[in-house]
């Protein structure tokens, strides 16, 4: 019954993963777990469980009142998201260019090849979501670490949701993973860890609205910093210590 009653759960989330990252499900919307549960024909209980796994992955929000909502976008949250990002797929780049297979980069390069053209199709955020996500995950599954790999996805999926709400048809992707592509072809993981890092940097400042500026000492500043990057406008990374009188 338990492993019925954990197939069900499964199920569930998956359906509604997939309705939050295709946009199906947009931020407020409320998710009714007997709804769900009447319109996928399971009992509440599996429902319950998978709104869990989203509510931990930070899709949705249990509210008073309200029940559960899908979440919004938090423009910090989504830097965090980005520093988080340039630390674990930067690691996992490095990890895994020595042990990349030639036909890991067949499938890199097909996938990249199909971006463009898939942008301007009829579901363009899903159809970019699905090639982009084959890309970087043909790569790290060569990194070796399950744990590793279970946290890029998680990034990742909501990465997804978020880009679910921009434009991407002008996207600078393909470029940007030919750089990375070539890096790998070299079998150079510093150079693939550094196109990785500038794609997911340069990737999360053209989605932010106009004036936003990444606040020195803030978690992707000192990721950059690290890194022995300035910020994007020029300013240091690191937050400067205050003087005596400030302390």
């Amino acid at each position: 019954m338990a492993s019925i009653q954990r197939r069900a759960a499964d199920l569930v989330f998956d359906n509604l993963h997939e309705r939050i990252v295709s946009g199906a499900l947009a931020p407020g919307d409320r998710v009714d777990p007997t709804e769900i549960a009447e319109e996928l024909g399971v009992s509440r209980t599996p429902v319950r469980e998978a709104i869990l796994r989203l509510d931990s992955e930070g899709l949705v929000n249990r509210l008073p009142y309200r029940g559960v909502v899908v979440t919004g976008i938090d423009l910090r949250v989504a830097e965090e998201i980005a520093a988080l990002r340039i630390h674990m797929e930067t690691l996992a780049t490095r990890l895994a260019v020595p042990r990349l297979r030639d036909s890991d980069l067949v499938t890199m390069r097909e996938a990249n090849e199909r971006l463009s053209e898939a942008v301007r199709g009829e579901h363009p955020q899903r159809s970019f979501n699905e090639l982009n996500r084959r890309f970087h995950m043909t790569l790290y599954e060569r990194a070796d670490s399950t744990v590793l790999l279970r946290t890029i996805e998680n990034l990742s999926s909501q990465a997804e949701r978020i880009r679910m709400h921009f434009d991407l048809t002008h996207s600078p992707a393909h470029q940007h993973h030919e750089v990375i592509l070539d890096a790998c072809e070299r079998r150079d993981p510093d150079a693939a860890a550094a196109a990785t890092r500038d794609h997911i940097l340069a990737i999360h400042c053209l989605l932010k609205p106009d004036g936003y500026r990444i606040e020195p000492g803030s978690p992707l500043a000192v990721v950059l910093a690290t890194a022995g990057l300035k910020l994007p406008d020029g300013s240091p990374a690191l937050a400067e210590a205050g003087t005596d009188a400030d302390r």
